[in-house]
């Protein structure tokens, strides 16, 4: 089901209307004669809406990232997976660690997947719950998300924890490439909180370390 949480309101409605008389004379003028003299049967508005539900649709998971075509919606895409460090505090010391974030976007939703592993070779995941992008009066966009992590079923003090990320998507220029970068806390057992600074290495997701 589409979100239209990100798009420009006003564009997205004058797009519909633009497609749905593009498409009522596109089927009033050739479709439907067609049809009529092959002796189909066509039912004109139900074809309209199923007609402009797959174009947004397809807007919504490709078209979005081309360029032109991203004036519709409010946020950059920042799909792609990102390699970096996280430094932490746990029990009073100070650690670091690396880390993959890969972010999996469409124009209406994104879902935030994070990847770590420690000096002890342990790995953990997390996986986004609650996700929001926001442009910030800086002119910059920060990515809000609430978070589960199922800890380490072979170590038990990796145990099962939430937490909370704020990251700044830093756009790629001519010196360097796009950046996640931010901070984050969670409600384990003995709290940790810790920064995050990562930089896009592919558009392509792995799903794993």
């Amino acid at each position: 089901m589409l979100n239209f949480k990100y798009y420009k309101t006003t564009w997205l409605i004058l797009v519909i209307i633009l497609l749905a008389i593009g498409i009522d004379f596109a089927l009033h003028e050739w479709v439907v004669p067609f049809l009529k003299s092959k002796g189909i049967e066509f039912l004109r508005a139900p074809g309209n809406v199923t007609i402009i539900a797959m174009i947004l649709a397809f807007y919504d998971t490709v078209l979005w990232k081309l360029p032109v075509f991203n004036l519709l919606v409010n946020v950059p895409n920042v799909s792609g997976r990102y390699k970096g460090k996280i430094r932490y505090e746990f029990q009073g010391k100070k650690g670091e660690k690396e880390c993959f974030i890969e972010v999996k976007q469409s124009a209406s939703k994104i879902k935030i997947h994070s990847y770590f592993n420690n000096e002890l070779n342990e790995k953990t995941d997390s996986k986004s719950l609650v996700e929001d992008i926001r442009e910030e009066e800086d002119g910059f966009f920060d990515i809000y998300l609430f978070y589960l992590n199922n800890g380490n079923k072979i170590n038990s003090t990796l145990d099962c924890h939430e937490g909370a990320n704020k990251l700044r998507f830093i756009p790629a220029n001519k010196e360097r490439k796009a950046k996640l970068v931010g901070h984050y806390f969670t409600n384990r057992q003995i709290q940790t909180r810790g920064e995050i600074e990562t930089e896009l290495e592919s558009k392509n997701l792995k799903g794993e370390f």
